[in-house]
């Protein structure tokens, strides 16, 4: 048997000859000051040599046989010193200020997580992975093994990434930010994928596995390679809370709505999808409005919207989520709209949804009002009758219309309601359409005889993604139309696309006139 400490071992001094020196630094250079370490070497595994690090981050062990140690940095102060500290603007080691420095005073260079240097697991809060593993981007290994070294006799600089996260940049203001627009849209189209935590542009793996991985910046979403505007955060303050809502899901499939919700220490964001299968179809044809008011003993009774009507086939495709549930630890299950809920407690809410879900997204705006939600929605169809939209006045929303996509003019901006209603669907469907359709004077004499106010509105502030083309003037006269035609391609070249917007902050719209009028 060996003796623990090498240094009482009178024949063994000869060959503690060995030293080695670690930096620890984090990516601005600043030193980890104070840091618990162990140290071992392979040739005295029982012997474990311990300490701080110095004010420069520096820790020096001698007396060391030629062998490669292992350096191991207390998990839990590690973590919490690195959640503080900040990334440096551009990712990926080439961008490092400590690597050139290093090496160009003879020093070894390593770039490291913390999981690659820790002794074990710190206590990370809410952090639940379906495959029960730590964040994969800071703990490579699911259990740290500490990092060795060799050769010896020289020091090693350690550059630390900061144990931070990523966060959707959005902001929560009145005015319209095109920031907002663009996350959104993303969070629109993110909620056509699925929940599967290994299919890259999943919902589970954009906020569990790219959102955590400050190496690089989110690249997927769905199907489409896209960046979100982002910025980093505490690890503790990422999206602890990510929940995929499936109608179709376990035993009990009703319908087909989809939706999830990602809830971060100061903001939370809920995205609908929107129209794809037959179902979603057959949602949209419904158009027959439903009345809300609880006066009415045949109306609805929302709660939540006192006035006006609702479409019919939206209103069943929310109300179904109300019945469907999620895991609780105070309960074991709670119902998804409650666990909404208690999450948006003294958080910014943040809602979107693409057609069909843009509709859903406003009743659902329309329930969490009282939380202030921000509402941006994308080829949205017509949801609600003008008392509806009129009492639902003050909550934000900027709504995107692209070109002349057709879903934002459905349901016809008319009174859809007929008597035929109350007797047989199918009838009043029938009639609804002839109104429209019909030439007949008997049949347009009995449709403004019974119209009311209560026709199909747009709610919120419209956005309009508009293609204009500019024709010059000489063309206009009736005596060049035969020229017309051969000079179509160079109209086509005069063909723009605006991005019309109904309003910006005070200091974005200086910044766009300063652009202009560098340009």
């Amino acid at each position: 048997m060996g003796i623990s400490d090498p240094r009482l071992c009178l024949d063994c001094k000869r060959f503690l000859k060995n030293w080695v020196e670690f930096q620890l630094v984090d990516e601005q250079g600043k030193p980890l000051v104070n840091m618990p370490y162990r140290l071992i070497s392979r040739g005295t595994p029982g012997y474990v040599r311990q300490g701080t690090t110095d004010g420069f981050g520096v820790l020096r062990e001698e007396d060391l046989l030629p062998h490669p140690v292992t350096l191991y940095i207390s998990a839990q102060p590690l973590a919490d010193e690195m959640e503080q500290r900040p990334l440096r603007e551009i990712r990926g080691e080439e961008a490092s200020v400590v690597k050139p420095k290093a090496e160009a005073e003879g020093y070894q260079y390593r770039y490291v997580t913390i999981g690659q240097i820790s002794d074990g697991l710190p206590v990370i809060k809410d952090w639940k992975d379906s495959k029960d593993i730590p964040p994969p981007y800071h703990f490579p290994d699911p259990e740290p093994k500490g990092y060795q070294v060799h050769p010896l006799n020289r020091r090693y600089v350690l550059e630390i990434c900061p144990f931070r996260a990523w966060v959707l940049l959005l902001h929560h203001q009145k005015e319209y930010s095109i920031v907002n627009a663009y996350n959104q849209c993303l969070m629109s189209v993110l909620a056509y994928a699925d929940g599967d935590v290994d299919v890259e542009g999943s919902v589970l793996h954009f906020f569990n596995r790219q959102m955590v991985d400050v190496s690089k910046l989110p690249y997927q979403v769905e199907k489409a390679s896209a960046t979100p505007v982002v910025c980093d955060v505490p690890f503790s303050e990422r999206y602890t809370r990510v929940e995929f809502i499936d109608s179709q899901a376990g035993n009990n499939k009703q319908g087909d709505t989809k939706l999830f919700y990602a809830a971060s220490k100061k903001d939370m964001i809920i995205s609908w999808r929107g129209t794809v299968s037959l179902d979603n179809y057959l949602t949209d044809a419904t158009f027959q409005p439903l009345a809300l008011s609880c006066a009415d003993e045949k109306a609805l009774c929302s709660e939540f919207i006192h006035h006006g009507k609702v479409h019919k086939g939206f209103w069943e495709a929310f109300s179904l989520v109300g019945k469907l549930t999620v895991p609780s630890e105070e309960t074991k299950v709670t119902t998804v709209f409650s666990d909404i809920s208690d999450l948006v407690k003294n958080k910014l809410l943040f809602i979107c949804g693409h057609s069909l879900g843009g509709a859903l997204a406003l009743l659902h705006s329309a329930q969490l009002k009282e939380h202030n939600p921000c509402l941006y929605s994308y080829g949205m169809p017509r949801t609600l009758t003008r008392s509806a939209v009129e009492e639902l006045s003050s909550i934000i929303h900027y709504r995107h219309v692209n070109e002349d996509d057709v879903i934002p003019a459905v349901p016809f901006e008319q009174d859809m309601d007929n008597v035929f209603f109350n007797y047989w669907a199918p009838a009043g469907y029938d009639w609804a359409v002839m109104k429209l359709l019909s030439p007949s004077p008997i049949i347009q004499a009995i449709k403004q005889a019974t119209a009311s106010k209560e026709i199909y509105l747009h709610h919120g502030k419209v956005v309009h993604f508009f293609q204009a083309n500019s024709c010059p003037e000489w063309l206009i006269s009736a005596r060049n139309a035969s020229l017309i035609t051969g000079v179509a391609e160079r109209i086509l070249d005069n063909t723009t696309k605006l991005y019309l917007i109904p309003e910006l902050n005070q200091e974005t719209e200086k910044d766009f006139s300063l652009a202009g009028e560098r340009q």
